[in-house]
């Protein structure tokens, strides 16, 4: 059970973005290449450094989860500190020896996420409690280091390289906003500065629109009407719970997109879409069955 915890302490839902991006990007920049082992190791690699940027998120969260009764496992006992930290090593070393063994740049991106993951959640910088360092973490964190990872970034056209960053960043960002709404109680009850702490909800709703035209302007460049259409869905929610402004719908705005995403990667790559299915799957059972809660779920 310990391993299984373990497993699901590292937030696999919180993965799609993650893979859906890679996969997107993969697919805009090597059609109608296969995709190949190479990608896939580099995924691999991303997937692990991620999990240890989720574990010592938890460690250092530790006090604000509890406030905003997140289900922790460190807060639950089934995971000690101790053992998160060394989830968090292993994982770590494990994805920069994968990095190093698919070629130099793959492993410098890895230890520039790996930088980002520790600074982003432990002291002194701790860029999570400052609110632009916050969002630029994750903005360049998500959207800027993954699609870089993607074989044929740098060895093909440019023009569609620059604005597949430059469209991961808004959207990346614009949901990283909201996200910061409902730990509010926690961060605030800890002293923490960050966006949420800082500004109200119209404020950041506001500023996650103005990001996600900037990311509908950026499909129309790359004519990607795939992620047009994304990022227009995205804008009326956005604008939906601009005027409702009720927490439901700012999680609705934030978690719907990602939904999208995940299905338009499914497209592409089918088994991926079957793995998705497979995955809520499991997670609901196991957190029905350990938490006794209904998770995940949209709203």
């Amino acid at each position: 059970m310990k391993v299984i915890d373990f497993l699901f302490a590292a937030r696999p839902m919180l993965f799609l973005p993650i893979w859906s991006i890679f996969l997107i990007s993969y697919r805009f920049l090597n059609h109608p290449r296969p995709f190949s082992i190479n990608a896939f190791l580099v995924l691999v690699g991303a997937s692990l450094m991620t999990a240890g940027v989720y574990y010592i998120n938890q460690i250092y969260d530790y006090e604000s989860d509890l406030i905003n009764r997140k289900l922790g496992f460190l807060q639950s006992g089934f995971i000690g500190k101790r053992e998160m930290v060394s989830a968090y090593l292993a994982v770590s070393i494990v994805s920069l020896v994968i990095g190093y063994l698919t070629g130099l740049l793959i492993f410098l991106l890895l230890l520039v996420v790996f930088l980002i993951g520790f600074f982003y959640s432990a002291p002194p910088l701790k860029l999570k409690d400052r609110p632009l360092w916050g969002l630029l973490a994750n903005g360049i964190g998500y959207g800027v280091m993954l699609p870089m990872m993607v074989p044929g970034f740098f060895g093909g056209e440019k023009t569609l390289s620059l604005l597949l960053v430059a469209y991961f960043l808004f959207t990346v960002s614009a949901a990283y906003l909201l996200t910061t709404i409902p730990d509010r109680e926690g961060d605030s009850a800890t002293g923490k500065n960050t966006m949420a702490t800082r500004f109200s909800n119209r404020a950041l709703i506001l500023s996650g629109v103005v990001l996600i035209i900037l990311s509908l302007a950026t499909s129309i460049l790359m004519k990607q009407y795939y992620l047009f259409a994304m990022s227009a869905i995205s804008l009326f929610l956005f604008c939906f719970a601009l005027l409702r402004n009720r927490e439901s719908a700012i999680l609705f705005a934030c978690k719907f997109p990602i939904l999208l995403m995940s299905l338009l990667a499914g497209y592409y790559y089918p088994p991926y879409l079957v793995f998705i299915v497979v995955l809520i799957a499991a997670t609901r059972l196991y957190y029905r069955k350990r938490f006794d809660v209904i998770y995940p779920r949209l709203g």
